[in-house]
């Protein structure tokens, strides 16, 4: 999410040239998502996790030999579609014939655990990439070999378990909730892949460092990982649209940090306040889409498409704005998408709420 921009400056790329490069591969990513998600349910989820994570390693390979930024955009599409295959499948798997309790915990386990490497991953990303660019990717490929070799060693249990009857179907919350948590999670994206393909650049033009860009990337994930420590400990916000409201109008003005600020200190603030955002939207997000009887791949695909729909949306309008109105514009035009998201979300909780009770039970 780092180096990738960097290395793209490095051979001249323009804004429109990063948004371009983002959007390509999120374009891929999302509507490969649709499809390996069903895939996964049918042909099983380590097969599939397998083949993606193999795809990543050459990836990660190929990224030592990039001298175009053609090259780059290519490598970009292959990264979305190897992804498709692999972040449905393991939540699917891990989220499988859970019931509330135990999705909560499973969920906040694994939200814990790609947090963790998304705030370790910039710093120690940008640290190499000042050292030598070509490290940074070398160790990309070493640590996803690791868990390429995993897979293919591990045999994932996919036997679906018996569960007690509390579920989606049972909870029909869930699927009242699900349209609002896509929404929001739709917006806080956008957001995310303005913020990873667009703010290097500026970064660049006002002198801040590589490793500072990559502590200010990891305020970010440090403050999406709380949220998911809080989110994983409490119940208290599920089946609730005040705790996602909040977030998202407390997120605009984190953005309003991004359109006027200039010190690192400022930054970090908007990028932590971007961090409790989408940690509290993918959450509900996820959450609510796989807190159901039926396979999990075909939401689990959904939930990450519509993430892919924001990380193309985001950098590829991003880039253009910023090309032709200026580097800070990307970041009023990300506002006006999330007080949209909002208007959506209160319109939809509205007319449902003139919708009898969706867990009130028609006979009394």
């Amino acid at each position: 999410g780092l180096c990738v921009p960097l290395l793209a400056l490095q051979l001249g790329a323009t804004y429109g040239d990063l948004g371009r490069i983002s959007a390509a591969g999120a374009l891929t990513y999302s509507v490969s998502c649709l499809l390996s998600g069903r895939l996964a349910d049918r042909l099983g989820y380590r097969k599939v996790m397998s083949v993606a994570a193999g795809m990543i390693v050459a990836i990660f390979v190929l990224y030592l030999f990039s001298s175009l930024i053609l090259h780059l955009l290519a490598l970009s599409i292959a990264t979305g579609l190897a992804l498709s295959g692999f972040w449905p499948s393991l939540q699917a798997w891990i989220g499988r014939g859970k019931e509330r309790h135990g999705l909560r915990k499973v969920l906040g386990g694994f939200n814990l655990s790609w947090t963790l490497g998304t705030m370790v991953g910039p710093i120690l990303g940008g640290y190499l990439f000042e050292i030598d660019p070509r490290r940074a990717f070398a160790l990309g490929a070493v640590l996803v070999g690791i868990v390429f070799t995993g897979l293919l060693a591990l045999r994932l249990k996919e036997v679906r378990p018996e569960m007690s009857g509390e579920s989606a179907d049972s909870f029909p919350e869930s699927a009242y909730f699900l349209p609002m948590a896509w929404w929001a999670n739709l917006a806080s994206f956008f957001v995310t892949g303005i913020l990873r393909s667009l703010f290097p650049k500026l970064a660049t033009d006002l002198l801040i460092s590589p490793s500072v860009l990559g502590y200010l990337f990891a305020c970010r994930s440090l403050a999406q990982l709380l949220t998911f420590l809080v989110l994983t400990r409490t119940h208290r916000w599920q089946s609730r649209l005040l705790p996602l409201l909040s977030v998202q109008i407390f997120a605009i003005f984190g953005l309003c940090l991004f359109v006027f600020a200039r010190s690192t200190v400022l930054f970090a603030i908007g990028f932590a306040i971007h961090g409790l955002q989408t940690g509290t939207t993918f959450a509900s997000s996820i959450f609510y889409s796989l807190f159901a009887q039926k396979k999990g791949g075909k939401r689990s695909g959904i939930h990450e498409s519509l993430v892919g729909i924001g990380f193309f949306l985001g950098p590829l309008t991003g880039g253009l704005v910023a090309d032709y109105l200026g580097p800070r514009t990307p970041y009023l035009f990300s506002m006006g998408i999330v007080i949209l998201a909002l208007g959506i979300q209160i319109m939809l909780f509205v007319k449902r709420s003139k919708l009898p009770s969706p867990g009130r039970n028609e006979n009394g």
